[in-house]
């Protein structure tokens, strides 16, 4: 009786463990077939054919984007057709007037993500997913080229290179006349005895040695005063090697068409009317920085119209937004400025939590993805190049 209870009990625990083991499979096996609500999303963008098509909002400054009649382009949209490429996305591009309303689209559920001149903020990332920087902005300032006054003219006469340059020359003259003089009026009768007639005699011998002229009419007879006029005639090679250079450069840049150079440094902008773009944060945060007074504008034209005006003494924006437009435009008198405020790293905005955000990141950090967005930029890089040879050709042959 004992053994047909036990055995009855073996038999039921391994029936019951039979039914866990198959109830679990057959769970695990749902689970398998059932994606979860992210990765059908992320199933249904990367498959074109089966699924919907991904809306991507396009605005940003040329050449980052290049609107021509609705159809977007620039270096950030060749790059992101090369990355859904290799993603095998399908995807819309739907253009936007500015970064803010794109973003405001992306708010709206109106587009999947942003992408163009949008600046990676602390405040932006609060509210949206940023891939990482897919490329970098060095912000700097487009400024009048105003032709040059005639005070601007004669001003590097008035500098202490020139005087202190001029002056040491003369100095040098002085003292050497003074030694040539003690040295040889005694017994030299080129040398008058008086100090007035000699040290005026002394200096001309000087100018002349120094000046490598020798007209001969004065020349040292004593020892001492040879050995003077030798080290005096080996250091005004010195001399005229280096101060003389210096004083040609002067003249060069005095006479020449060079414009003023206001606004060359960072700290100049301080109390200076300053437009920045609507969407670039950094760029208002660094005239801010440099305690510049900010207006901001829907789009760099508009902030360019108020430079033209004089409504503001410059513009702060992106090297290459600000060049680019001045090979568009290259009769227009501005220059770009040599130094840099600061820069700005440009992402893809998703919504937060979004399923393609990592996906994204995965391809962006990947080397040929890298290697893609270099090559794209050089190819504008060049074509700005062509398009500013040309340009000059044209006009040179028209002079």
């Amino acid at each position: 009786m004992t053994f047909y209870l036990r055995t009855r009990q073996y038999v039921l625990c391994l029936i019951s463990l039979a039914v866990w083991i198959g109830g679990n499979g057959a769970l695990s096996g749902r689970a398998d077939t059932i994606p979860s609500q992210s990765a059908a999303i992320l199933y249904a963008q990367r498959l074109p054919n089966e699924g919907r098509q991904v809306r991507v909002g396009v605005a940003g400054e040329p050449p980052s984007v290049i609107v021509t009649a609705g159809e977007p382009s620039g270096i950030i949209v060749e790059y992101w057709q090369e990355l859904a490429q290799e993603m095998m996305l399908s995807y819309e591009l739907v253009a936007y007037s500015t970064v803010e309303t794109s973003l405001a689209a992306l708010d709206k559920g109106e587009v999947d993500l942003a992408i163009g001149s949008i600046s990676i903020t602390s405040d932006r990332i609060a509210k949206y997913d940023f891939t990482q920087p897919i490329s970098q902005g060095d912000l700097t300032v487009l400024r009048p080229s105003e032709p040059p006054t005639l005070w601007r003219t004669f001003q590097p006469f008035l500098g202490w290179t020139f005087l202190s340059s001029v002056g040491g020359i003369f100095l040098s003259f002085f003292v050497v006349g003074n030694l040539l003089w003690w040295t040889e009026h005694k017994d030299n009768e080129q040398f008058p005895k008086t100090y007035r007639e000699g040290i005026r005699e002394g200096i001309w011998c000087a100018t002349t040695t120094f000046t490598t002229v020798g007209y001969g009419d004065r020349v040292p007879i004593t020892p001492l005063g040879r050995t003077i006029a030798a080290v005096w005639m080996i250091l005004s090679l010195v001399i005229v090697t280096s101060l003389t250079a210096g004083i040609a450069t002067t003249l060069a840049v005095a006479f020449s068409n060079q414009p003023s150079q206001r606004l060359s440094q960072p700290h100049e902008l301080a109390g200076v009317r300053i437009a920045v773009v609507d969407g670039g944060a950094a760029a208002e945060r660094w005239a801010q920085f440099y305690q510049a007074r900010v207006s901001v504008t829907e789009s760099l034209e508009a902030a360019i119209d108020l430079l033209a005006f004089q409504q503001v003494d410059g513009v702060v924006s992106t090297r290459l937004s600000l060049e680019y437009y001045l090979h568009q435009h290259p009769k227009v008198p501005y220059q770009v400025a040599s130094f840099s405020l600061g820069s700005q790293p440009y992402g893809i905005a998703l919504p937060l939590n979004s399923p393609l955000t990592r996906e994204l990141n995965h391809y962006i950090l990947q080397l040929p993805s890298q290697i893609s967005m270099q090559r794209i930029r050089q190819t504008w890089f060049q074509s700005l190049e062509e398009a500013s040879d040309n340009s000059s050709e044209d006009h040179n042959g028209s002079q």
